[in-house]
């Protein structure tokens, strides 16, 4: 199985291990998540996202080759700035959702850790002879994502750089190597959870002392280290999807309503006819939509909620769940999933499929809101 650099510190701190994306030991939780969850709300928690994927172009051409690739305008970016894009087939499905950053000397990828080595393959074989490196820096790199109301005084206070609450998301700053810190610290914006928060890369050596220098900064900002299943919840709260739930290579970008990664005027990139054809002369068949549930039925053990369970609206099968979860902000059961569109309006009722029979819901617009 595999591990982040900080696995030895989730044990000490007595986290709960769970496997997750694809063989990775992540800390789960460290005390509830309930409290987890309601700290990232408030005040500030922090996670090791270090399992997710990391790559580096560099070479002249590197903005142009990635430009004409995937969905969304690489080229007119400039240093310090970002975009959100994805990956598709011919077909115009999703390969991999892909956070860029446009950095000095090279634009690096984050993404999810479904999809990394799919990441690799598919950049890499495009590159014939175009003036381009493509690295997988994953194994010698790390994440500790930074989140909640109180996260830029705290990313403030470590890195000593005064204007990181003026970062538009993906936009990135960067904290040189020096005496406290000895390698390079990448800032960049993020929202991830509905709130506030940063993304701080650096090497794999450098994350100790940047986790050590978080918490010891952090307790005048109620720190808290925050598990996956935190970080899940919240998440789906504000109804952000993600790769290997509500992303897959059986889903087009304007169904799970991407549109802020295609840029519509840019030129030919793999999958575009695609979506541009659904944009300008159709609309999608269904939509990534929020569901609250009725009562409280995944309290009883025999009426769980599960991914891919279907939704009905009626005796017609119109969706599908793609993530549950319990709402701590909201205090109910809540779930992502597609459905028709004929019952995608706020308030169309549905009903959801368990091993203990169906059970009702709302469908609501996106994110949910207390």
């Amino acid at each position: 199985m595999k591990t982040t650099p900080l696995h030895h510190i989730h044990e000490q701190l007595g986290a709960t291990f769970a496997e997750k994306h694809q063989g990775w030991s992540v800390a789960a939780h460290y005390t509830d998540p309930i409290s987890e969850h309601h700290a990232v709300r408030n005040s500030v928690g922090i996670a090791d996202v270090a399992y997710r994927g990391r790559h580096q172009l560099t070479g002249d051409d590197r903005a142009k080759f990635l430009h004409r690739i995937i969905s969304n305008d690489v080229e007119s970016l400039s240093e310090g700035q970002g975009t959100y894009a994805t990956l598709l087939t011919h077909r115009g499905k999703i390969i991999a959702d892909l956070n860029i950053y446009v950095l000095k000397d090279a634009i690096t990828i984050d993404t999810a850790p479904e999809t990394t080595e799919n990441v690799f393959t598919e950049l890499d074989k495009y590159i014939i002879a175009d003036d381009v490196e493509f690295s997988d820096l994953t194994a010698k790199t790390g994440a500790i994502a930074v989140l909640g109301p109180k996260s830029p005084q705290l990313v403030q206070s470590v890195l000593g750089i005064s204007d990181v609450s003026n970062l538009q998301e993906r936009h990135n700053c960067v904290r040189e190597a020096d005496t406290l810190f000895k390698d390079a610290i990448v800032c960049v914006s993020t929202d991830t959870t509905g709130e506030i928060g940063y993304m701080l890369y650096t090497t794999a050596n450098g994350l100790e002392p940047l986790w050590e220098a978080l918490i010891t900064e952090g307790s005048q900002f109620d720190v808290q280290p925050i598990g996956w299943n935190a970080l899940e919840s919240l998440r789906i709260e504000a109804g952000i999807p993600r790769y290997g739930t509500e992303l897959t290579d059986a889903v087009i970008p304007l169904e799970a309503e991407l549109e802020h990664a295609i840029d519509f005027e840019k030129g030919c990139y793999i999958g575009q006819e695609i979506v541009a054809r659904m944009k300008y002369r159709g609309h999608p068949n269904r939509l990534l939509r929020g569901i609250e549930i009725d009562g409280s039925p995944t309290s009883q053990d025999d009426c769980k909620l599960h991914q891919n369970a279907p939704v009905f609206n009626g005796d017609k099968e119109i969706g599908w769940v793609t993530s549950t979860a319990f709402a701590p902000t909201l205090g109910k059961e809540i779930a992502l999933g597609y459905v028709r569109i004929a019952v995608t309006e706020p308030g169309s009722r549905v009903q959801i499929e368990t091993s203990g029979g169906r059970v009702d819901a709302t469908v609501v617009q996106l994110p949910f809101s207390a």
